[in-house]
């Protein structure tokens, strides 16, 4: 191999790399300001002897964050030429955050909880529009051929910014207490703000500047195979981990855990989904959707197999450990895969909406069945809810393959995204 032919093969993965190196810094910001509030927050004020029924109420403040479908459209419409049409909406979001979160570390949140709460609703609005740019940006920056594994690596970073946002804030909060443990998650941020610092954002079509917002959130539904992606396929493919890992805290303190052994295994399940989300990101760019999904599927009817000891009564500490680690790997999976499909059917002129929709739509489903998991166990008992998992499980198997072989026909020109 010649000097020339070594530069021109190390120039496009030098390219990949920057590109996963961008997705990976700004994912891990992504779920910091949803997991503090409803996660950390939540447990600080009832140990500051703020009341349950006054913290169930300050949550509802939460609601701010699902309307992320909303915004979409007006983050697709309007953007800053200078600075890139994303990048300028996660510029100065980022900055927003950085000095609301600098606001917050001075405020007591007991003493001061009016003033509290108003920049806490600033910090959601303010993540609302960065996570949904964020989603335009990364439909826009990552070509066909790297959405796999880009969204492993999306999810895996999500995943840790998970841990930040709750169990390692709330850890450093016990030994530092409330100012050191904000400035920290400020700290963090800081991190991508310093990469888009340097990032410059792929041209996009100046066509994605026409029309009416709120028209792209309504077209999406226009398409039957986008709605039937949205409203059919994503929850039955899901649905069945969602059902399983609803009641998991109350099967293990109703078998004998302790709190702390539930939380040490919920850290440790969040940690593999780390690991998951890469290795499914490699699966999807190395067999393609379709096959992946079979596999995922197959194994999320395994996990949820696996949970009927402990939905039995019957906790011994390897096997429930594997059980509640398998389900929280699948669904780390699923949600890469859904992410990597979501992404290929994003149109140009609507990239934000159209990943931001589906998503969406899942963190509803997810709220909903949740819900529905701990009336359902409370009516018929964990192992019937298991049953109930399984079957759809093996349902949500089938149709995920299947609806990717028929999804997976060319889009139409027009429709397809350009990638940067």
């Amino acid at each position: 191999m010649t000097t020339t032919e070594s530069a021109e093969t190390r120039r496009p993965r030098a390219a990949t790399r920057r590109r996963l190196s961008v997705v990976g810094s700004l994912w891990l910001v992504a779920n910091i300001g949803f997991t503090f509030f409803f996660l950390t927050v939540a447990t600080i004020l009832l140990d500051r002897g703020v009341g349950l029924g006054t913290v169930a109420l300050i949550n509802l403040l939460g609601a701010i964050y699902f309307g992320r479908f909303l915004v979409a459209p007006v983050v697709d419409r309007f953007g800053s030429r200078r600075f890139g049409h994303y990048r300028g909406w996660l510029l100065l979001t980022q900055a927003g955050l950085i000095l609301t979160l600098v606001a917050l570390s001075v405020l007591d949140p007991v003493a001061n909880l009016p003033g509290f709460l108003a920049l806490m609703s600033l910090m959601l609005l303010l993540t609302l529009f960065h996570d949904t740019a964020l989603n335009g940006l990364v439909v826009r920056l990552l070509p066909p051929a790297e959405r796999g594994f880009g969204n492993g690596i999306s999810m895996a970073a999500a995943s840790g910014s998970m841990l930040i946002g709750s169990s390692g804030a709330l850890l450093l909060y016990t030994h530092a207490g409330w100012t050191v443990t904000v400035l920290c998650l400020t700290a963090v941020f800081l991190i991508p703000f310093a990469v888009l610092a340097r990032f410059t954002e792929p041209p996009g079509d100046p066509a994605e500047r026409a029309g009416a917002p709120w028209r792209e959130l309504l077209g999406y539904f226009r398409h039957p195979r986008m709605a039937v992606w949205a409203l059919v396929v994503i929850p039955v493919f899901a649905v069945s981990d969602w059902l399983a890992s609803a009641p998991r805290a109350a099967m293990l303190l109703a078998a004998g855990w302790t709190v702390d052994r539930i939380a040490v295994i919920q850290s440790l399940a969040t940690a593999v989904q780390i690991a998951a989300a890469l290795l499914t990101g490699a699966a999807i760019t190395r067999y393609g959707k379709r096959r992946t999904a079979l596999v995922i599927g197959v194994l999320g009817a395994i996990a949820v197999a696996a949970s009927f000891p402990l939905a039995a009564g019957s906790a011994p500490l390897v096997p429930t450990t594997m059980a509640v680690m398998g389900v929280t790997v699948v669904y780390a999976a699923k949600i890469t895969w859904i992410a990597t499909v979501c992404m290929d059917l994003a149109r140009p002129a609507s990239a934000a909406t159209d990943f931001s929709v589906p998503m969406s739509i899942e963190g509803v489903f997810v709220t909903v069945v949740n819900s529905a998991g701990f009336g359902l166990a409370a009516a018929v008992g964990f192992p019937w809810l298991m049953v109930l998992a399984l079957v759809l499980a093996v349902v949500g198997a089938a149709v995920g393959p299947a609806w990717v072989r028929r999804y997976d026909d060319p889009i139409p020109v027009r429709d397809k995204v350009v990638a940067g």
